[in-house]
């Protein structure tokens, strides 16, 4: 009876992963038969800046130069001691779109969110509000083809994502990481707005009230998640938006580090994006307990349950392989910049291993240290 329970457990976790391969595949196929749109309205572009990377000017100048009709753009930083400051006033001198603001502290919300209100203080007329991260490096059609999914009324927001061009072994694992985080995110129940590439209809921004909820919060775009979805709003996901990344900061160069953020991020979803947070706590948290299972019965002498369960790391390799191939058609980027699928596919079964940590690890987390200051988890959430 105990064996019968454990092949079944093994057919269930085998049937999971392969959910999760069809992900990528329809994903793929729901892209290809997308038709663009020309709608181009007036936008406005606010993007919060702080310190000084590596790429930080080509970053900034992309901004400045979008193949777009219209567009106001407003860079936000925190002080002009910043050393960011004094490129942002040589690139502002030869854009007229483009602004400075400095940040009027708040201590009810977060220091990005603290920025982008004081962005919101200084828009002229427009139709759409869009707010990025100064670490991407957006193409010249970044803005035209993150705008453009809006001309549907349905839609609340529009949204991109990180990626991350590996150039070592320890940032093709990162890479990995962050590709095995993005199949959910092709589906509209599940699309959250990232806050480094998201636009929005300013009409629905004013009428949901996203600003008053901002001035009390600490994560920007799960707000602006919640707050349309709440609202019957779905959110598009544009993966000709998902940007380079640089993969030089802190961050990206230690695994700890990383991981600290990663258990970072996916405290604020558990926060204020539950559904997604329980769908990652099933699908990968689930997921390697099987595989851990697996070779726990190998061990003792069930084979049979026991290989069942452990295939699904072979499983895992397929995603991997699937979820490259799916970017590499549907991103801007030539394949020639992307590593080879092979590593990917590779790497995929530990970064299944560094989520599943992140995620347990968030679970139990009341507290976030981010940026000189520590965020509680608010009263109103479970």
């Amino acid at each position: 009876m105990h064996l019968q329970i454990l092949i079944i457990l093994g057919i269930i976790g085998i049937l999971g992963e392969c959910y999760l391969i069809c992900l990528w595949i329809f994903a793929r196929q729901k892209k290809k038969k997308e038709i663009p749109h020309p709608y181009s309205p007036s936008a406005c572009v606010i993007v919060p800046c702080k310190g000084f990377g590596k790429g930080i000017t080509e970053n900034l100048n992309a901004f400045c130069s979008q193949q777009y009709p219209t567009y106001q753009l407003i860079f936000v930083v925190d002080s002009k001691k910043d050393p960011i400051y004094q490129h942002l006033e040589q690139i502002t001198e030869k854009y007229p779109h483009a602004t400075i603001r400095i940040t009027k502290s708040k201590r009810s919300c977060s220091g990005k969110i603290a920025a982008l209100l004081t962005g919101l203080e200084s828009i002229k007329p427009v139709e759409v509000l869009v707010f990025a991260d100064c670490d991407i490096k957006p193409n010249a059609t970044w803005l035209k083809n993150l705008i453009a999914p809006l001309h549907d009324v349905t839609i609340g927001a529009s949204t991109g994502y990180r990626w991350y061009f590996p150039t070592n072994l320890k940032t093709q694992l990162i890479s990995a990481w962050n590709m095995a985080t993005i199949a959910f995110m092709f589906y509209p129940r599940y699309t959250f707005a990232w806050g480094g590439s998201t636009a929005i209809r300013k009409s629905v921004f004013n009428k949901l009230e996203i600003k008053s909820k901002w001035q009390t919060a600490f994560s920007d775009d799960l707000v602006v998640t919640t707050t349309l979805k709440k609202a019957g709003y779905s959110i598009y996901f544009q993966p000709k938006c998902i940007m380079e990344s640089p993969t030089e900061t802190q961050e990206e160069t230690s695994i700890k580090q990383f991981m600290r953020w990663g258990t970072r991020q996916y405290t604020w979803v558990r926060w204020y994006y539950p559904i997604f947070w329980y769908g990652s706590f099933i699908g990968f948290v689930g997921i390697k307990l099987f595989t851990i299972l697996g070779i726990c019965l190998l061990i003792i002498g069930y084979y049979f349950p026991g290989l069942l369960m452990v295939s699904t790391i072979f499983l895992e390799i397929i995603y991997g392989w699937q979820g490259i191939t799916t970017f590499q058609k549907t991103m801007v980027y030539p394949q020639q910049r992307f590593s080879s699928k092979i590593k990917y596919a590779l790497m995929t079964p530990i970064a299944f291993f560094m989520i599943a940590q992140n995620v347990l690890a968030s679970s139990i987390k009341r507290e976030i240290p981010w940026a000189g200051r520590t965020y509680k988890k608010p009263k109103h959430q479970d």
